[in-house]
């Protein structure tokens, strides 16, 4: 990834980290939302995710996004990649996903997207409603020791653009436990490799501790990410869509250029999901016409900072289309050439 060279990414989210609700087909008769539950409660386990393995994203996909522009994919991963029991091993198809965006000259920013113990208590965690990563030292070592072995295994495609070494550990975890894994991580990484490391802002994109962290520490080639959404605040949710668009021009776009002066931002996350149901609405409301509005002012946005990556690719059900981008670059509401 050229210093200089605007991200314009993708996530492939739900491919090796399941999230029931992104297919939720996969998980029938199945009462677990994650994919710690999906392996223990699924006798045909290993044969369920091959399948989805093979079948969920291809090299198709791949061309797809390169011949809309897209340059760069944030592939989110699990520590157990390898296969800790009980998990199924996924390493031949990241493999294989890296070879792909290799021959199609795409980056891959790998993303830990769980962590032993879970960092959040997310279904995206990998196990929902357990958050216990930061009570114990040996989790924080085991996450540590995962990302110098994946940086070692996959540093090796041209593909490989950098690594984040977890996503979004919660926001009540104390600044200190993350900010000094953090410091380690980076120490452990450089060990291997010189390309890009991101942290997440921990749901905390303004507090007064990074700069100081980020200058003291010295860190060279990195980035903060950013998690910015439309649908999880209630008051957006209960709001009118003004809200949403003072939103962005008084708060997100002075905070990327606030944080841009001391780190590159990227924003890891963001989608155009969006509870217009309980929205209020004016007498002059069009679904379609918001939808296309809250895209094209989020891509300015977000053009202020190092750049962004969609979640996510693919949804695979009838609702959702909002979170899915393939969808909604055939629909015309996200580009077709960015």
């Amino acid at each position: 990834m050229e210093e200089d060279k605007v991200i314009k990414g993708v996530n492939l989210g739900g491919w090796f980290v399941l999230e029931s609700w992104m297919k939720p087909e996969l998980f029938q008769g199945i009462q677990s939302k994650d994919e710690t539950g999906f392996v223990e409660m699924n006798p045909k386990a290993k044969k369920d995710l091959e399948k989805h393995w093979h079948t969920f994203i291809t090299k198709e996909d791949f061309v797809y996004l390169k011949s809309l522009g897209i340059n760069s994919l944030r592939l989110p991963i699990p520590w157990w990649y390898e296969g800790e029991k009980p998990y199924i091993s996924s390493a031949s198809f990241i493999h294989q996903a890296m070879k792909w965006a290799s021959e199609l000259n795409l980056d891959v920013l790998l993303d830990l997207h769980t962590a032993p113990g879970c960092q959040n208590g997310f279904d995206n965690g990998g196990i929902e409603g357990v958050m216990t990563w930061h009570l114990f030292e040996r989790n924080i070592a085991l996450t540590i020791e995962k990302l110098e072995n994946i940086v070692k295994t996959f540093q090796q495609y041209p593909s490989f653009m950098g690594i984040e070494v977890l996503n979004e550990p919660f926001a009540s975890i104390d600044m200190s436990i993350i900010q000094d894994f953090y410091k380690r991580s980076y120490e452990a990484i450089r060990k291997h490799t010189d390309k890009l490391i991101v942290f997440h802002d921990a749901f905390r994109p303004e507090d007064p501790s990074w700069p100081i962290f980020f200058e003291k520490e010295q860190m060279e080639n990195i980035a903060f990410d950013l998690h910015l959404y439309h649908c999880f605040d209630p008051k957006l949710i209960e709001g009118t869509f003004d809200d949403h668009i003072n939103l962005i021009f008084n708060e997100r776009i002075p905070l990327i250029k606030k944080l841009s002066k001391f780190i590159r931002i990227i924003v890891g996350e963001w989608s155009l999901g969006i509870n217009f149901a309980r929205m209020t609405k004016t007498d002059h409301f069009n679904e379609t016409l918001y939808t296309k509005l809250l895209a094209d002012l989020q891509l300015y946005a977000y053009s202020f900072g190092f750049g962004y990556y969609f979640w996510s690719y693919k949804i695979e059900r009838d609702s959702h289309k909002h979170w899915d981008f393939k969808r909604l670059v055939n629909e015309g509401i996200l580009p077709k050439k960015f």
